[in-house]
């Protein structure tokens, strides 16, 4: 895990970071079946592997346009070495999985991404722009944290613990989840150990979003390291061999 903001550490390892996912949710211009076509004849030649065709599409379409929990869900997918890149009709992602590349890297390509989109002029107006961290750790993350669940004023003991919650900070809403044993399936594979899930989500763009893309994606990437790093207890961050 990388990160150039002040105070933060440049680097960790064994890096937690088993999923790295940024999502634009937006207002076609286009009618949505020609959306794929349009991003796939861009883009395609980018992931040379088969295009796989999502679970969603068993679907009667009347059903995927109008419930509020389908309409933004990818279509198809297509994988190129690390980096996943999903198309809907209302919404592209790109992930990175496996081994993270690294934020510099990572906001490079979807900067390159998202410039290209905007010249495609499929995208009438952005609803949604969504930074997700997944990170993995062996053990029961809850013992190294920064946060404690109380009853009766005694911690509460539990043998699965899930929490979840939503965090508005400089106009963007966070959804942090952390869960005490879980399993997480990354392209196929399955891991089993304690998750700290943030999901960092921006709705009203008061400016144009392609012309201010970069700052608006620093911004949300700055805001989920700092509440990563502030949940972490020092002494767990000192286990994690953190470079200044």
């Amino acid at each position: 895990m990388t990160t150039e903001v002040h105070g933060f550490p440049k680097r960790i390892s064994p890096c937690p970071i088993v999923e790295a996912i940024v999502e634009l949710r937006f207002t076609s211009a286009v009618l949505p079946d020609a959306v794929f076509g349009i991003i796939y004849q861009e883009f395609g030649k980018d992931f040379s592997g088969k295009v796989e065709k999502l679970p969603i599409l068993q679907l009667p379409e009347p059903i995927r346009t109008i419930d509020p929990n389908l309409m933004y869900q990818p279509h198809y997918k297509l994988v190129a070495g690390n980096l996943l890149f999903q198309i809907g009709p209302r919404v592209t992602s790109l992930s990175n999985f496996k081994e993270y590349m690294g934020w510099d890297n990572f906001a490079r390509k979807l900067t390159e991404v998202f410039l290209r989109l905007q010249k495609l002029q499929v995208v009438k107006a952005v609803e949604r722009l969504g930074i997700r961290y997944i990170n993995l750790f062996k053990d029961d993350v809850y013992n190294n944290i920064n946060l404690r669940i109380l009853m009766n004023d005694e911690p509460l003991r539990t043998v699965r613990t899930t929490l979840r919650a939503e965090i508005e900070d400089d106009g963007f809403t966070t959804t942090l989840q952390i869960a005490n044993p879980a399993t997480l399936k990354i392209q196929s594979q399955a891991m089993v150990g304690s998750v700290i899930d943030i999901d960092v989500a921006r709705q009203v763009f008061e400016t144009d979003f392609f012309g201010n893309m970069k700052s608006i994606l620093e911004k949300g990437h700055y805001i989920e390291k700092k509440l990563f790093f502030s949940l972490l207890k020092m002494e767990f961050l000192s286990t994690l061999n953190p470079e200044y």
